[in-house]
């Protein structure tokens, strides 16, 4: 079957939930806005603060949306003849599409603010969360390429936290309610209780150590985090496929 119906199909799935979030999105910034505008009113000494975009708010919202898009669209398909393949290929379009235009509307949503509060009186400042993460990194880029750098930031953040969400909900999908109840309880309790007691008592601290300098790795330069998004994409888009290929209908 052509994969452009399929692909229709799952990018409306996803309009209803983006205008909600969008929608809430600009009730609190103008929120802040107002906020900011009655203390500076209200106050004869100069406002300083600054503010950062809602790409981290938009990369935790697709995280959310993975978890919530694939048994109704994966019964749906199946009634309809569509293959497991062009189901998985049709998400794949969808979730860069998606991000690619939720990634465009943050910067022109950014952009917008700062100039809105570039012509205020106070020193509030507007900066991305590309900029907040790596200051370091950003502090001699030009206007132009700091933009585009923190779009396809937010755009592999955004890849990553779908493909992550993605596999989760396809591999609670395919477990028994017994398995649910083990991964669902056990994987916390081993990540926040049984490691770091067996760290404490048997490797003195060695298994943290361990994964503080490897998460910093991970993330501690702009190439290094874009590496680490990559293979995050890859490899739970791999395991979500996986996992797709011999699921079966569960109502």
């Amino acid at each position: 079957m052509n994969i452009l119906p399929s692909y229709r199909y799952q990018m409306a799935d996803h309009k209803k939930s983006i205008l909600i979030f969008y929608v809430v999105i600009v009730g609190l910034s103008l929120i802040f806005g107002f906020s900011t505008t009655l203390i500076i009113n209200g106050n004869d000494a100069a406002v300083h603060g600054s503010t950062s975009g809602n790409e981290m708010a938009t990369v935790i919202f697709l995280f959310v949306v993975g978890l919530c898009t694939f048994k109704e669209t994966f019964l749906i398909s199946l009634q309809n003849g569509v293959s497991r393949k062009t189901l998985f290929t049709a998400k794949l379009l969808t979730m860069l599409s998606v991000a690619v235009i939720m990634a465009m509307i943050d910067k022109i949503f950014f952009l917008l603010y700062a100039a809105a509060l570039s012509i205020t009186n106070s020193q509030v400042t507007a900066s991305t969360f590309y900029e907040a993460l790596y200051p370091s990194s950003t502090a001699g880029a030009g206007p132009l390429m700091l933009h585009a750098e923190s779009f396809f930031f937010e755009v592999l953040l955004a890849l990553a936290a779908m493909a992550a969400g993605y596999f989760i909900t396809i591999m609670f999908y395919r477990l028994s309610k017994t398995g649910k109840v083990i991964v669902g309880a056990g994987v916390p309790v081993l990540f926040l209780m049984a490691i770091p007691w067996a760290d404490q008592y048997f490797f003195n601290g060695k298994i943290t150590i361990a994964l503080v300098k490897l998460i910093m790795t991970a993330v501690n330069t702009p190439s290094h985090m874009a590496v680490t998004c990559l293979l995050a994409i890859v490899v739970f888009n791999a395991l979500a496929f996986t996992l797709m290929r011999k699921a079966v209908v569960k109502q």
